[in-house]
């Protein structure tokens, strides 16, 4: 467990405790690394960008509905959002996907590359997925595991819920195959498709909740969704912001991105199995980022929150610690508890009570 200073731009020290690592103690970034990505936008538009994945300017289009190959509205891929093509206003994802009348709640399927290849930016994602996980190397059989992920060739030859053939719909996110009458649907879905594994565990959806105007908070889990997995790799982009880098001095892996990726391993002390990744999000802009785990359906831990920089001193912790709180409640966990340095106790002392020695506060749900 880490010793983590929250929404503060005081200095603070990042210090693993001996569960964790032995690695030196690291300092909190007291200000913005002098780089100008650090003021724009954190969203998947940016990490394609970023990661040449698609150059900036591209085309893009938001598709009709299956059978309609007329697209509802174009525009340009820019590091601000996408730019339509017939009012020049820059959109986000979603709110693009609004501009275009649709409410599938599903932009990044149904965006797709006017170059004729037909590929959506799911489908952009799921190429950098395959991609990253090929290069993933462990430096050692017992260092951190990566989590499971599906390759594209893998997927189910039977439905998941009867276990037999057929004619299936087959998971953009995972593995898995299903009958349309086994899933209780009365069609096969227009566009890329999740199962119910892919869903979120709390709402049963993909979609954010809505938590203040323009805001989302989003409950992410390091599974074999391709969004998810460029999602928290945008999450680890702003924990670095906030955090110097810091590594684990046997296996030489980065602590946050084991974290953020839940990887297990048979080493306890970095085994970070179980983490899910929670982000507020301002216009499809990460804004806020934290980690939770829940022990035995009773208690949580958060070792990890961080706001970025040019969004601190807007409440933007709150926001998403009382909506975490909210869900935990819904799921019957009985204790909140999160590690701050000395310094930053008292921006929480108000929420969380009764924290022992000077380091750990817990809260009573």
């Amino acid at each position: 467990m880490m010793i983590v200073p929250v929404d503060s731009g005081r200095e603070a020290v990042l210090r693993w405790s001996q569960e964790a690592t032995s690695a030196a103690e690291k300092r909190v970034r007291e200000g913005p690394v002098s780089s100008s990505s650090n003021r724009q936008p954190k969203t998947i538009l940016t990490w394609l960008l970023d990661n040449n994945v698609v150059p900036e300017l591209e085309k893009v289009f938001y598709r009709g509905k299956q059978g309609n190959p007329n697209p509802l509205t174009k525009g340009r891929i820019t590091r601000e959002g996408i730019q339509c093509d017939c009012c020049s206003i820059v959109f986000g994802l979603t709110t693009f996907e609004t501009h275009a009348g649709s409410g599938n709640h599903r932009p990044t399927a149904n965006i797709i590359l006017d170059d004729g290849s037909g590929r959506s930016l799911t489908k952009l994602q799921k190429e950098v997925q395959a991609s990253k996980i090929k290069s993933f190397k462990v430096e050692s059989p017992k260092s951190v595991k990566q989590h499971n992920l599906f390759q594209e060739d893998e997927t189910d030859s039977v439905c998941s819920v009867c276990h037999y053939g057929g004619e299936l719909v087959c998971c953009d996110g995972c593995p898995s195959a299903f009958h349309v009458n086994c899933l209780g649907l009365h069609q096969v879905p227009d566009g890329d498709w999740f199962c119910p594994s892919c869903s979120c565990g709390v709402c049963g959806t993909r979609e954010p909740i809505q938590v203040g105007n323009n805001l989302t908070w989003t409950l992410l889990k390091s599974d074999s969704s391709a969004e998810n997995h460029i999602k928290l790799s945008v999450a680890i982009e702003v924990m670095h912001e906030c955090f110097e880098r810091s590594k684990d001095v046997f296996t030489r892996n980065d602590l946050v991105e084991d974290v953020i990726f839940s990887r297990g391993s048979e080493l306890k002390r970095v085994n970070f199995k179980g983490f899910y990744t929670v982000v507020v999000e301002e216009n499809d802009d990460m804004v806020t980022v934290a980690n939770v785990r829940v022990h035995g359906n009773r208690v949580a831990e958060m070792p990890l929150i961080a706001t970025r920089f040019k969004h601190r001193r807007r409440g933007m912790c709150r926001v998403l610690v009382d909506k975490l709180e909210e869900v935990l409640k819904g799921l019957g966990v009985e204790k909140f508890v999160l590690p701050a340095v000395p310094s930053a106790i008292g921006t929480w002392i108000n929420n969380f009570l009764d924290f022992a020695g000077t380091t750990m506060c817990q809260k009573l749900l």
